[in-house]
């Protein structure tokens, strides 16, 4: 064992891992032992010991290279004051002035002895009254924007949500993130969803898409509530000039498992005043003011896409 002094925090004794920033500053430690540390939330004590069945091992602290606290996993979960109010939480991270940056309810560790599915039995359903709704919901994690406010919200995989969007109520699933002021900046289509665009409706819905975090999904609107991204599976787009006529359309690629079978990859549509731009291996721009750009339903590509559920996330 050996101790490390930090000239903010004090000695932290039981260290059995630590990693240094290039001028020496600590950066991250680990730990075996109890130790008892000052935090913007107050006396906390760090995660330490072997890892058990749920337990993590490895990273306990970690610090910007002003001294300052940058996070924090928890031996034991802890009832701690947020901005959402009092909840239990096992990991907290901070902006370098010391506000809550993100928590996260729970932080056991998903392996053989301990699944997703036994973790997410864990989880209690928080109460959430937001401008676009209100809800109860087991989320990953919260994070907030320095002043407070929420700033984007993860779900579990398989909770559910109905929220307000500037397109009508919208079915969303692994999360959502908002402005500062409240209102919706992203989410997460859990079906595929009619949006209103500056080209015609375009059926958004993202098969990749992930439950890491929900600071970007793949609807997004600027803070006037005008769309400005979307990804889509279902929709495609024609582009039309006094010389030719274009279909762009969701690109089918083969599966990484079954290299026989193909299924559509996911297009991403971006708006920015007159321009459009459609990305797939490549990138395509058009002008809307010169070019007549329309979008096009297709057959659903999420049902012909189906028949091997171990190659896909088409369902959520």
């Amino acid at each position: 064992m050996s101790e490390l002094l930090l000239p903010k925090y004090g000695k932290l004794e039981g260290v059995t891992y630590s990693e240094t920033y290039a001028d020496g500053s600590p950066k991250a430690c680990a730990l075996d032992k109890k130790n008892l540390i000052s935090t913007p939330v107050g006396k906390l004590i760090p995660n330490y010991g072997a890892a058990s069945a749920r337990k993590r091992e490895g990273i306990s602290l970690e610090f910007f290279q002003s001294g300052n606290l940058k996070s924090i996993s928890l031996e034991e979960p802890i009832e701690a004051n947020t901005p959402l109010g009092v909840l239990s939480v096992e990991r907290i991270s901070f902006y370098e002035d010391g506000q809550i940056h993100r928590f996260f309810p729970l932080n056991g560790q998903i392996n053989g002895y301990w699944s997703e599915e036994d973790e997410y039995k864990l989880a209690t359903p928080i109460d959430f009254d937001l401008a676009i709704g209100t809800f109860s919901a087991k989320v990953i994690s919260i994070c907030f924007y320095k002043s407070g406010a929420l700033k984007s919200l993860t779900l579990w995989p398989g909770e559910r949500i109905e929220l307000l969007s500037p397109d009508g109520l919208v079915n969303i699933r692994y999360g959502l993130s908002l402005y500062e002021d409240g209102s919706l900046k992203s989410f997460e289509p859990a079906l595929p969803e009619p949006i209103n665009t500056p080209i015609g409706i375009i059926i958004a819905y993202d098969s990749n898409a992930h439950g890491i975090n929900a600071d970007e999904n793949s609807v997004s609107y600027d803070e006037n509530g005008n769309l400005k991204s979307l990804v889509t599976l279902n929709s495609a787009i024609s582009i039309s000039t006094d010389n030719e006529k274009r279909i762009i359309k969701p690109l089918m690629k083969r599966g990484k498992i079954d290299p026989e079978r193909f299924f559509p990859e996911p297009m991403k549509i971006s708006f920015s005043g007159d321009k459009i731009e459609i990305a797939q291996d490549n990138v395509i721009i058009e002008d809307l003011k010169k070019t007549v750009v329309k979008a096009i339903i297709l057959d659903d590509a999420v049902i012909k896409a189906c028949g091997n559920c171990s190659e896909c996330s088409h369902c959520g």
